[in-house]
């Protein structure tokens, strides 16, 4: 068994790549831009993309001369906004009509009836309580506003690969390549959730190729001639490799291919693994199944299909020498995800069983045994 411990993917160690950004409907964020409500906008700070909220709604006062008091309100000049009241506004400002902001403090405005035009003054009685809402979210910055103008619906397309959090995948046509300079000595890789032809990892130190692997993932499980000849093929999701030499100023290339349709790459793992022990016999391969199943009162069953989260429960063998190093890791990785392989040859039919990109929900370690500590570990994929 080896955990890896990601390292942070930046701009600075993702050096190229042939997955655009912003790709198909991710459109860049403008701040003199208006959006509706579901738009979607990129983020070339934070790599994500954000979908507009409705709209941006609080309870007013307007003073006679046509000052709106809103503590904090955030607006810039030209927001276009939209009064509401339980009883009367005063009578240049009319429910229902857009109007727009006139910067003035953070904590009033004025409102004009056209961009940059002239303040309107408020007269007349008032009554009742009124309440101003934005229609757009014009220059309020996805990455720096946070949700009270913008949901976070996950990374760009391009970066998707390196957000192990969600379940999410990057997928342009082939070939995918991308380059990485981690700058610090890494031995391992994990690239998980892929769907393609071949997968290949090559390491490059000063222009000279040192390393090199690759997989052909389209496999066929035979288990007779029938199966040989007539049996459907499927797609191998996941490629490690765990003997990658630790240069400092390394290039890492993994590139993916596929003969026919898009290729896809949920998660790469990167950094310097660590070995916690020879997994023992019975090790589990389980899945927390998230669908929702009814049945009536005639037993008519109603079927909502939802994720499936995978986990894993092994025993490892862990040498006596080991176990301060292995209690470190605990700590480090609390709550951290991380790629665990139970086995190092990926020709093992065991193999993808025993893999998971996620985070460890029991780690107990067993010191019985005067020269080996027996680990019980439980996994479960984020």
């Amino acid at each position: 068994m080896r955990a890896l411990p990601p390292i942070t993917i930046t701009p600075a160690i993702l050096t190229s790549t042939t997955c655009a950004e912003p790709s198909a409907g991710e459109a860049a964020w403008s701040a003199t831009t208006a959006y509706k409500n579901g738009d979607k906008v990129f983020s070339p700070t934070t790599h994500r993309l954000y979908e507009a909220v409705a709209r941006k709604i609080a309870n007013v006062t307007i003073a006679s001369n046509g000052v709106v008091t809103w503590a904090g309100h955030g607006l810039v000049a030209d927001t276009p906004v939209v009064f509401s009241t339980t009883g009367a506004l005063p009578s240049a400002i009319a429910a229902g009509t857009t109007y727009y902001v006139l910067a003035d403090t953070a904590n009033t405005f004025k409102v004009a009836a056209s961009a940059g035009g002239s303040p309107l003054s408020g007269s007349g009685t008032q009554s009742g309580s009124h309440t101003v809402a934005t229609t757009a979210n014009l220059g309020q910055n996805p990455a720096t506003t946070g949700d009270s103008w913008w949901t976070d619906i996950g990374p760009t397309s391009r970066w998707a690969m390196f957000d192990l959090l969600r379940n999410t995948g990057t997928t342009t046509a082939s070939p995918l390549t991308v380059s990485l300079t981690p700058g610090q000595r890494v031995d391992s890789i994990g690239v998980v959730g892929i769907v393609a032809d071949t997968v290949s990892v090559t390491v490059t130190v000063a222009g000279a190729t040192v390393y090199t692997a690759s997989a052909n993932l389209l496999n066929r499980p035979t288990s007779g001639w029938y199966d040989y000849f007539f049996g459907a093929f499927r797609y191998r999701q996941e490629f490690a490799r765990f003997d990658l030499p630790p240069y400092t100023n390394a290039v890492i290339t993994i590139t993916l291919t596929r003969a026919n349709g898009p290729v896809t790459c949920g998660g790469v793992v990167l950094g310097t693994s660590v070995y916690l022990g020879a997994t023992q016999h019975q090790a589990e391969s389980d899945a927390l199944n998230f669908s929702k199943i009814d049945r009536d009162d005639f037993g008519t069953a109603a079927l909502v299909p939802r994720r499936s989260v995978p986990r894993t429960v092994q025993t490892l063998r862990c040498r006596k020498t080991d176990v301060d190093r292995v209690l470190q890791l605990r700590d480090d990785l609390n709550a951290v995800p991380a790629l665990w392989s139970g086995l190092d040859d990926q020709e093992s039919g065991y193999f993808a069983a025993l893999l998971i990109v996620g985070v460890y929900k029991r780690f107990t370690i067993n010191m019985d045994q005067p020269d080996d500590a027996l680990i019980s570990l439980e996994l479960e994929e984020v």
